[in-house]
């Protein structure tokens, strides 16, 4: 697939968006960190693909300021649902172990025109720690209609595309040449459209507003 391929590939990400602003001011607050998510998904493939086609330059800046944005609302995300709200402590050791990781990495050790995949493990791995224990906790709480539950859905979607990550930036380890790095690199593009239309039936099935609700049900 040619950049321009991969570009309208990644443009996925518009739908769920543009949903998610459609039914933006009756749906609930807690999910607003996930459309800003979206928001910062769709500005980032579109700089980068600017970059590449026309200014013939790299993306990695681009690419390094949204890792630590996505790193950032990622962790909110799972603040504003509660988990780390009841756990403060460890909201904060962790925001500030992974922008102080980011820093290192992209200021100190390196340089921020290089690509960063040590803090993209990271924070790719606490991700998906995140996301399975609020899948067990939704298990516990409502196990009947889990594939109409937007939580359990955008941890799925975290939970593929996170893990795609860590093995994505792990196999550049083993080297950039080989047919397996060629293949998952390959791969990489439609794994994120899969995970995007996943984030479609999220946004669809994000709860309205008690008020609303109860103006579209009981008032004339």
């Amino acid at each position: 697939m040619n950049n321009l391929g991969a570009f309208f590939v990644s443009q996925i990400v518009i739908i769920p968006l543009v949903i998610g602003l459609i039914r933006f001011n009756k749906t609930v607050t807690s999910y607003q960190p996930f459309l800003l998510l979206l928001a910062l998904a769709f500005i980032s493939e579109s700089i980068s693909f600017i970059c590449i086609e026309v200014l013939n330059t790299s993306n990695a800046i681009p690419f390094n300021l949204y890792g630590l944005a996505e790193c950032m609302v990622v962790l909110y995300q799972f603040y504003i649902w509660g988990f780390l709200k009841r756990k403060f402590r460890l909201y904060i050791v962790l925001a500030a172990g992974l922008s102080a990781g980011w820093i290192t990495e992209n200021l100190f050790f390196s340089q921020i025109e290089n690509f960063s995949p040590v803090f993209r493990v990271t924070y790719a791995f606490i991700a998906v720690l995140l996301s399975i224990n609020e899948i067990n906790y939704l298990i516990v709480q409502d196990n009947k209609n889990l594939l109409r539950n937007s939580r359990f859905l955008i941890c799925m979607g975290f939970i593929i595309i996170f893990i795609y990550q860590i093995i994505y930036e792990a196999t550049f380890f083993v080297g950039s040449d080989t047919i397996l790095t060629l293949k998952i690199v390959f791969m990489f593009n439609y794994i994120n459209a899969f995970v995007n239309l996943i984030y479609v039936l999220a946004v669809l099935f994000i709860p309205v507003k008690t008020a609303y609700y109860f103006k579209k049900h009981f008032e004339a």
